[in-house]
């Protein structure tokens, strides 16, 4: 079906750069769009036959839909054990096995940006125009083994064979039309003097043509076409599939913030909107991890805006990676927020551009997110002070993760010149510090409305979870240093209690016994045991980890507990594990976490840097294998588990403990007191665990031997 008026097409009239990058351009509108126009073929390989997957192959697609160009696509389906197993059962006619493990991948789908670019993909399906292959991984005996193809090839071919050939950044994701850097290398056929295209189009026809070593490629288009066909929307024109809201647009200041039709605000969050309206405009919601906060704030945001306007809203967020997410909620409102992180140079042009559309009237709403080091900063604080005393623009400011701008030197950064303020936190409460806790009161305003675990449990918004403590031994080494440890507690804790030298002595040791108990080498043995009796591998599993030492089995040496559980879960159960540290880079998270949902990923191990914000509803197994007593960690951490998902039915959490060592006759009552009062603390954490577990009950039963001991039974 060709269009009357149809012209030949010429990718040689194009201006492409040699390079495309987010922090200049924006990689669908200056790149994909354009050359699609003007192909008449687009080849990609993929990577994911997931939503992701499949949501990344389509950006930008809408214009080759509208000229019924053609598309060949290579993907690959994530397999796991039991699915290989099947494939090898079912070698002769592997689609209907393949087709059931994709059809797993694109189930109850709600996202709406995914949604909208695979409809682009719909339309060439029910058109005929998209031919789709899938590589399955075998070994030298031609047997399908675990693991995906994850190459990243894409060709654009116009009807006088001039081709266009790009090569992703390191991190290219579904999300990077919105919330990742991304970086791309072009290559012209016409400018192409060492052959590079030419060798990507060798390589993807070899890809093809299943002449591809270590590669099974199987004919897949008429299946596909049956399972993306959900995603074709007869109503809506081809030419209205421009993504509008989720690529980054030039014009970065939008005219309103808008509740997204998409979106139905649960009863509780209608209540929390309320509830700061009545307080007038200010407070701190203190809602579960997962319950939906950040919806819930932007939905607010746009009900004050409605009313407020011009208005300059200011999000405050820890890290860049939750930036980034809130950056992708908000398009969905139809914004285009200011990314305010990675330096000056990066926003302040945009900051600039948007404070002129409000003033000028252009815009009604500007949005920015900032992470909380930009915030602080001396030219941000510098420029949004100048803003509120200059413009007479509405100012709304929104703090995630709002216990972390308690410290004195976060506080002192909060403007007082923006009278509509609103924090969000699971845990507002800031662990030992008093004074920190009322700065927030004092600047957000009271806890104005509450939606805690146990109700959104109770109400089918988060997961149910089982819990399992691990009771492990020190070694005789470890025992040694820990009762040092504890008789020299001892001495300090009859002290006086207002002597800052013998606190902070008395601090170094309890860092010296969480560390020891942090990195206790049994705990190995024990996760070692744990994964080798389980009836499946773990899965979207998450490991933490404490930053202390131990010692290696086969050098003998003291290296990261992290590397080595990393290792043996890599070598020993030859899980797909890997560690997100603030060693990583941005980019390198943003891959390592798409790796995660797509499942190319069993797991990741980290130490602290998934305790907040980082949106992982997949995530259904976690094993602690150091914690601290803030009950923000372990809060945090087991919210991080408990959010929804399809096909999800129950987290898991298993929590090794370390059993303190018997004193052998040598224990005083000044140690057994402060054994005791640590133990206690410990326990508080296990009980909160336990409370509101499927198996609670029972896992604090298992304990029972430790609470006898410590006299701690009716804890």
């Amino acid at each position: 079906m060709f269009y009357i008026g149809y012209a030949v097409t010429n990718l040689k009239n194009l201006d492409l750069k040699l390079s495309y990058r987010s922090s200049r351009d924006n990689l669908v509108k200056d790149f994909f769009q354009p050359c699609l126009e003007k192909s008449s073929l687009y080849r990609r390989a993929a990577g994911y036959f997931t939503s992701a997957g499949l949501s990344l192959a389509a950006r930008g697609i809408a214009a080759l839909a509208s000229r019924s160009g053609e598309m060949r696509l290579i993907a690959s389906p994530y397999l796991d054990s039991d699915d290989v197993k099947a494939l090898q059962r079912a070698s002769d006619n592997p689609e209907s096995i393949i087709k059931a493990i994709v059809c797993k991948n694109l189930q109850d789908i709600e996202d709406t940006i995914i949604c909208d670019r695979l409809n682009a993909l719909a339309w060439l399906a029910a058109s005929g125009l998209l031919q789709v292959k899938l590589a399955i991984r075998v070994n030298s005996k031609g047997e399908v083994v675990r693991g995906i193809f994850h190459e990243k090839i894409g060709l654009f071919s116009d009807d006088e064979s001039n081709h266009v050939a790009f090569a992703g950044s390191s991190n290219e994701t579904a999300g990077g039309l919105v919330e990742n850097f991304e970086s791309i290398k072009v290559f012209c056929s016409w400018r192409d003097s060492e052959g590079r295209v030419q060798e990507e189009l060798d390589n993807f026809e070899n890809l093809w043509n299943d002449s591809t070593h270590g590669l099974k490629i199987i004919e897949f288009s008429q299946a596909a076409s049956e399972l993306i066909e959900r995603f074709h929307d007869s109503s809506k024109p081809i030419e209205g599939l421009n993504l509008k809201f989720h690529c980054q647009s030039t014009k970065i200041f939008s005219e309103k913030l808008i509740i997204p039709k998409s979106v139905q605000l649960r009863d509780y969050q209608t209540e929390a909107i309320r509830s700061w309206v009545k307080a007038g405009g200010k407070g701190i919601f203190s809602m579960a991890t997962g319950s939906g906060k950040t919806l819930t704030a932007l939905a607010l945001a746009a009900k004050v805006s409605e009313k407020n306007n011009p208005i300059a809203i200011i999000i405050i967020c820890p890290y860049i990676s939750i930036c980034r997410q809130w950056i992708t909620e908000i398009a969905l409102f139809g914004v285009n927020a200011v990314p305010c992180f990675e330096g000056q140079k990066k926003w302040q042009s945009k900051f600039e551009e948007a404070y002129q559309g409000l003033t000028n009237g252009l815009s009604q709403v500007a949005v920015f997110v900032a992470t909380n080091a930009t915030f602080q900063s001396k030219a941000f604080q510098s420029k949004v002070l100048r803003k509120i005393s200059s413009t007479g623009i509405h100012h709304l400011i929104i703090a995630d993760e709002v216990h972390n701008l308690g410290s004195p030197k976060m506080s002192k950064s909060l403007p007082e010149g923006i009278t509509m303020r609103l924090g969000l936190s699971a845990t507002p409460e800031r662990h030992n510090d008093p004074e920190g806790t009322a700065t927030l009161i004092s600047y957000f305003g009271n806890d104005v409305f509450s939606y805690p675990l146990s109700q959104a449990i109770a109400d089918g918004h988060l997961s149910t979870y089982l819990y399992y403590p691990v009771v492990v031994e020190l070694t005789d080494d470890e025992a040694e240093e820990y009762l040092d440890i504890t008789n020299s507690l001892a001495r300090f804790f009859s002290a006086d209690e207002n002597d800052t030298e013998i606190n902070d002595a008395a601090m170094y040791l309890l860092i010296r016994r969480s560390r020891l108990l942090g990195s206790a080498i049994n705990k190995l043995a024990a996760l070692d045991k744990l994964i080798s009796e389980m009836s499946a591998r773990p899965k979207k599993a998450i490991f933490y980890c404490g930053d202390g030492k131990t010692l290696d089995n086969k050098s003998d040496e003291a290296i990261r507990q992290i590397k080595t559980v990393a290792r043996l879960l890599g070598e020993q159960h030859g899980l797909r594990v890997r560690n997100f540290t603030y060693m990583e880079s941005s980019d390198e998270r943003d891959d390592i976490l798409q790796d995660l949902r797509t499942g190319f990923l069993d797991g990741v191990v980290a130490i602290r840097c998934l305790d907040e914000g980082i949106d992982l509803p997949d995530l259904n197994m976690g094993f602690i294998l150091a914690s601290s007593t803030n009950p923000r960690q372990f809060i945090q951490r087991r919210g991080r588990l408990l959010r929804k998902a399809p096909g999800k039915k129950r987290a898991v959490i298993y929590d090794f403990i370390v059993q303190p060592p018997d004193f052998g006759g040598e224990e005083d009552d000044k140690s057994f007191n402060v054994e005791r009062f640590l133990f206690k603390r410990e326990l508080k954490r296990i009980s909160e665990f336990c409370k509101m577990a499927e198996n609670g009950p029972e896992a604090l039963h298992s304990l029972r031997d430790l609470r006898v001991k410590y006299n701690l039974v009716s804890e």
